[in-house]
């Protein structure tokens, strides 16, 4: 399965169910921190080199969040059979999410990784919003880019390949999708900020 939703829309979660519905190893942002390599990978793709992505992503069955939502067209071309799941929510409330966390995490000068995944980090804020400093200074700006990036994926991924989920929606949509079970268990609720 491939997630064209950005962080912070229930994409751990996602991974997290995905994982248990068999369809992982899910490659999400959280797991460039433990294979930096990957952080590397996608630094050298924004420099402006071309990546074999099935060569590189070998052994990884699904993505979900940064950075792999970049190239979801991409990655859609080269796994015609993958289904596209757009992750979302509010777009107020994903606003306050990253603001209360991706953002704080990764302020400028904070040792919060390995250098490729601050690298990786650094230019997500550049290419999504135009800069870090610009996510806290211009809430309309950031709101719109998100709603921006939602309505490209609707206008541009084939309907019968498109799931559009939320956290709400639970096991129903990816089961199906995915033409497995519902498992008879709550879905998992992951990665929730602190109230």
């Amino acid at each position: 399965m491939i997630g064209a939703g950005w962080g912070r829309t229930g994409t751990t979660s996602l991974a997290a169910a995905l994982d248990r519905l068999g369809a992982g190893p899910v490659l999400q942002m959280q797991e460039t921190w433990p294979h930096p390599e990957l952080a590397e990978l996608w630094v050298r793709h924004l420099d402006g080199e071309r990546i074999d992505w099935p060569a590189e992503l070998r052994g990884w069955n699904a993505t979900a969040d940064w950075p792999g939502c970049w190239q979801w067209q991409e990655f859609a071309a080269l796994w015609p059979q993958a289904p596209v799941i757009l992750s979302v929510r509010d777009p107020d409330e994903w606003y306050e999410s990253v603001l209360a966390s991706i953002h704080l995490w990764t302020t400028p000068g904070t040792d919060f990784g390995p250098p490729p995944v601050i690298e990786l980090l650094a230019r997500l804020w550049e290419v999504d919003f135009g800069g870090w400093d610009r996510v806290a200074a211009d809430r309309a700006g950031t709101i719109d880019r998100f709603r921006w990036h939602n309505q490209s994926v609707r206008e541009n991924c084939p309907p019968d390949r498109l799931i559009e989920w939320t956290v709400a929606d639970g096991w129903g949509p990816i089961a199906g999708a995915l033409g497995v079970p519902v498992p008879d268990e709550s879905f998992p609720h992951l990665n929730r900020r602190p109230s």
